[in-house]
């Protein structure tokens, strides 16, 4: 009770502050429809699963390919391109920790989201069997997400890549018919290679979230989320106290990500 009588005293004292006057100001100065066009970074080559979220997201956009999650805040912070999209959460691998990272560590503000199916196919040159494969290529994500078919594999190298289209890309250039790449199935007529296996992926149920970041704060039309950093006390009850605010005014918390704070020891 007190707790609730503290958090509705806090309303009332507090409803002017800085945060709110710059949510009131975004909400007035964003345009009346989310954005369809643009110039938006994006992490990878054509074929990968970020461009498909760019096209649904913003499906008359400029996109321009950059090695990396942080080249996609680069891009957005030093104004080439008003947009960045990237991968935040897989339903069946887990949080993409980078990004969340990233967030933390840059001014960039989660404007928009989505969602897509994510398949993944092992792709090889033509005329490669399964029994010729020694080493497998693909971005973190996509080999946790199809591990329960990778641990049945002997003798073969998994080797990390920065972008499952690129490592397509790779393969596609490699004069070793033993490189394979796992990405999506797009990507075997982009680089001309043959899909041994499809659909490896550990759950048919797998999707990944992707956000869309911007350096200008909008609200557009639609919005009903809402991504906040912030840091409960170290001590006995801090967590629960932090939660009981968002509580007592009604919020609904659907994720809750930890992350480490930098120069401290084992304190999240």
């Amino acid at each position: 009770l007190f707790s609730l009588s503290r958090t509705y005293q806090s309303e009332q004292l507090f409803q002017d502050n800085e945060f709110t006057l710059k949510m009131k100001k975004a909400i007035d100065q964003s345009p009346t429809l989310p954005p369809q066009r643009g110039s938006v970074a994006c992490a990878g080559v054509f074929g990968s699963n970020a461009q498909m979220a760019c096209d649904k997201l913003l499906p008359l956009s400029q996109i321009h390919y950059v090695t990396g999650f942080r080249s996609v805040f680069d891009a957005v912070e030093s104004g080439e391109c008003q947009f960045g999209v990237l991968p935040i959460e897989n339903s069946s691998n887990g949080s993409v920790k980078e990004v969340y990272d990233l967030l933390e560590e840059r001014k960039c503000y989660i404007v928009r989201g989505t969602r897509l199916w994510i398949s993944h196919d092992l792709l090889v040159k033509k005329g490669t069997k399964l029994e010729d494969i020694h080493t497998i290529i693909s971005h973190p994500q996509a080999l946790g997400q199809c591990s329960h078919f990778l641990d049945k594999l002997e003798g073969v190298e998994l080797r990390s890549y920065d972008n499952t289209a690129r490592a397509a890309q790779l393969v596609a250039a490699s004069d070793d018919p033993g490189v394979a790449a796992i990405a999506a199935p797009q990507c075997a007529d982009l680089y001309n290679l043959s899909p041994l296996l499809r659909n490896i992926q550990n759950s048919d149920n797998n999707y990944t979230r992707f956000i869309c970041i911007s350096k200008d704060f909008h609200v557009y039309p639609g919005a009903n989320k809402i991504s906040v950093v912030t840091t409960a006390s170290h001590a006995p009850g801090g967590l629960g106290t932090l939660l009981t605010k968002f509580a007592n005014i009604g919020v609904n918390l659907t994720k809750l990500e930890s992350r480490p704070i930098v120069g401290h020891n084992f304190e999240f």
